[in-house]
């Protein structure tokens, strides 16, 4: 299961399921009876579109990367791991992005998922997001593109905590590590509540800079497992070293050419999902009678497949999502669910729902 991207136009106008569901009160009530425990169980899948209040832009929102900027391209797997002048681009843009990652806070759509799991109106949770915040709210969650939480290494497998990364990042690379904080104490001095949030970051955590800046004076480290059982080197600073070809694993499953490279433990685009990730996934979306999607476009292959094959074995569709769809006019029949409202509104009103069912009592005060 790749992580590919989408580059077709999605379909300018979304499905409205039921045919009623035009306002949000009506959004809110055919949500509540499309997720209705009654009815049987319901899987959740989950896009960047429910961090964007948490300041994690998404893809193709109005303020999303594509939008916002059409030559957008990210990085592919492939580049990343053959090329020791692309991961320097890569770490020198999350490097200044991973403040606004490791800052951004879980947000009502967060709290409201949790809710909805605990009150048994959803029974399982899968995710395309990397930010790992709906972890704050919800137990056990299938991230199906991994987590800018870690970094892994190529070769050894080992993973390092990515706040422990940026320190050794920032030793590395003492300019951007001044440019980072001038640029933070810039902000604050324009009494931007949060500053951060006015950095141009992307949903992988990477910050958008402009394309006349240059890379090559950035440094990345070597994996220090691999650097301390002599299976690659690293220059005197502790910096990747261009002499860690690898001739000592010629094939390594990752098939990966140079020995020690760290990468964000992330499903890059043009990477395969683990298959152990997968299957998790399948197994959660198939054991439900029913699926909702909420904040995605559904645009990357990996999400699109899991809800077409789940479709096309008999299972109810629901769909929360501001904007268009891929594939949503053939994916979606009638008893099917399609609102196009903020996830948020639309969550808030069904949980309210669940606790006056569960509580007529208390409302009826």
């Amino acid at each position: 299961m790749l992580r590919v991207p989408y580059n077709l136009k999605l379909a300018a106008a979304p499905v409205v399921l039921p045919p009623r569901a035009t306002t949000l009160t009506a959004a809110i009530s055919a949500t509540a009876s499309f997720l209705d425990p009654s009815t049987g169980t319901t899987a959740l899948l989950t896009g960047a579109g429910v961090s964007v209040e948490s300041g994690i832009p998404d893809y193709r929102g109005p303020r999303g990367t594509y939008t916002l900027n059409r030559n957008h391209r990210p990085i592919f797997y492939t580049e990343f791991v053959d090329h020791h002048t692309i991961r320097k681009r890569y770490w020198a843009r999350s490097f200044l992005g991973w403040e606004a990652v490791r800052q951004a806070k879980p947000n009502r759509v967060h709290k409201y998922v949790g809710d909805l799991i605990d009150g048994g109106w959803l029974n399982s949770l899968v995710t395309q997001n990397v930010d790992s915040l709906h972890s704050a709210y919800v137990k056990e969650v299938t991230e199906i593109h991994g987590t800018l939480s870690s970094a892994v290494c190529l070769t050894c497998g080992t993973h390092y905590n990515r706040s422990e990364l940026q320190k050794e990042l920032a030793r590395l690379n003492p300019g951007w590590a001044d440019l980072l904080e001038h640029e933070l104490d810039r902000l604050s001095q324009q009494r931007i509540a949060n500053p951060i949030r006015a950095f141009r970051l992307n949903p992988d955590g990477d910050l958008e800079l402009p394309a006349s800046i240059s890379y090559d004076q950035f440094s990345y480290p070597t994996c220090p497992s691999c650097a301390s059982n002599g299976t690659a080197k690293s220059k005197s600073n502790g910096a990747w070293s261009e002499e860690n070809i690898n001739v000592v694993f010629p094939h390594s499953k990752r098939n990966v050419k140079d020995v020690g490279v760290l990468k964000p433990d992330v499903v890059f685009f043009g990477e395969s999902v683990e298959d152990h990730v997968r299957k998790a996934a399948e197994q959660k979306l198939q054991m439900a009678d029913k699926i909702l999607v909420v904040g995605s476009s559904l645009a990357t292959y990996s999400a699109f497949r899991l809800i077409k094959e789940n479709k096309e074995n008999g299972k109810r569709i629901g769909i929360i999502n501001v904007g268009p769809v891929r594939g949503e006019h053939e994916l979606l029949t009638s008893g099917d669910l399609r609102v196009s409202f903020i996830a948020g509104d639309v969550l808030g009103g069904v949980v309210a729902i669940m606790n006056e069912q569960r509580n007529p009592l208390a409302f009826a005060n």
